[in-house]
């Protein structure tokens, strides 16, 4: 089983809450149209998304208790970002997923992610390269062969420990937690179990 995890911000630190919703759910549609129906989407908020389409029981919203940060404070925002993924992962475990993905609450997915991974169950895990950049209100995407987005990296969950409450030192032991987008991959490699490349273009990067 595969399963996706994104962490939606807050309405209140939200400037135009009309527009998260919309590019939420056009993210949302795409990890939900995957060929291989064998996953779940937890997405961690503090309140629920408007959202139009009608959506099965593996689509799974998870409310946090704890307050938004302060709009301006974006170290705080991103820490209320990865204080929702620690919350998506503990909720994850519950499911037993060979692969868990982060994916950005506005970036898309292809639909043959998951039969990819499935298909290669024995991998670490994929890292996305290859993909588009689509800048909001544009008529246009733009192909990426050198792509790097919150959604980009694909993690066998036999390389990580499930943190068992939230606190920073616990979420630290885990892999996926303590190293972003930005490091996993060299993470993973230094480990001696490095991901590899996902063969087709796997995510759309919103600006």
């Amino acid at each position: 089983m595969f399963c996706f995890i994104t962490a939606l911000k807050s309405k209140a630190v939200s400037k135009d809450w009309a527009r998260v919703c919309e590019l939420f759910e056009s993210a949302l549609r795409s990890a939900n149209q995957q060929t291989d129906p064998d996953f779940r989407i937890i997405v961690v908020c503090h309140e629920k998304p408007d959202v139009r389409g009608t959506y099965d029981d593996r689509v799974q919203f998870v409310s946090v208790g704890f307050p938004p940060p302060p709009p301006t404070e974006m170290k705080l925002l991103m820490l209320d970002k990865w204080k929702k993924l620690a919350v998506g992962v503990r909720e994850a475990e519950r499911f037993k997923p060979d692969f868990i993905m982060f994916q950005d609450a506005d970036d898309l997915v292809s639909r043959r992610i998951v039969a990819h991974a499935h298909a290669n169950r024995s991998a670490n895990g994929f890292v996305i390269r290859r993909g588009y950049e689509w800048v909001y209100g544009k008529s246009w995407i733009t192909l990426q062969n050198e792509l790097h987005c919150g959604t980009d990296s694909i993690v066998n969950t036999r390389l990580f420990e499930y943190p068992k409450d939230l606190a920073q030192e616990t979420v630290e032991r885990c892999l996926i937690l303590r190293y972003g987008h930005t490091q996993i991959e060299q993470e993973c490699a230094r480990r001696g179990a490095p991901l590899l490349l996902l063969p087709f273009r796997g995510a759309i990067y919103t600006v």
